[in-house]
């Protein structure tokens, strides 16, 4: 990583830790425009008061990790937990697969939410969460897998996308991303 881009990522830092609303509002529907603003520029960790802007570089973000595993195809940052969407409390994770190069930017956080009976009981309850912090999601396509639900449900706001996931591959697995849509706007 170049020294322009380390000086990049740092003004990006400085402007978006400086322009968050947090704590949020009262108000329901102000509180919810107040994180829409917020995730437009990044992942505003609550707990601590910080937001990692989308705008970060891969090779920047050990300054926000716990803990990073380089692995064969990709490289995971382990954030630690922290509080997210109006005070979820999880594991948040980042991945960078091999092809992509440190300077590239990152856009997705990803957070595991369990597996079987223990994730879809998760799944479950961030959907309402989600829907009650966020409104309604704008996409959903879920089936059912004997007592569980399978599928995707998002919610998006301008460049943001954020995803409940579940999918059956020997179990059922649930994730949540929070980032940068890829659909073209």
């Amino acid at each position: 990583m170049t020294f322009l881009q380390q000086i990049r990522d740092s003004i990006a830092h400085f402007q978006a830790k400086n322009d968050i609303a947090f704590p949020y509002s009262e108000d329901d529907n102000e509180k919810r425009e107040q994180i829409w603003t917020n995730l437009q520029k990044g992942i505003l960790l609550e707990d601590n008061h910080v937001l990692i802007p989308w705008k970060t570089s891969f090779g920047n973000l050990n300054r926000y990790a716990e803990k990073r595993l380089n692995s064969g195809d990709r490289t995971n940052w382990y954030l630690g937990k922290h509080e997210i969407l109006d005070g979820y409390n999880c594991h948040i994770e980042v991945t960078k697969w091999l092809f992509v190069p440190f300077w590239k930017r990152f856009s997705r956080i990803d957070v595991w939410l369990g597996h079987d009976i223990e994730g879809n009981k998760t799944f479950q309850f961030l959907k309402e969460k989600i829907t009650t912090v966020l409104g309604p999601p704008e996409d959903v396509e879920l089936e059912k897998f004997g007592d569980r639900d399978l599928g995707v449900i998002k919610w998006r706001k301008k460049k943001v996308e954020i995803s409940l996931v579940g999918i059956e591959v020997f179990e059922c697995k649930y994730w949540l991303h929070v980032g940068l849509s890829s659909r073209k706007l």
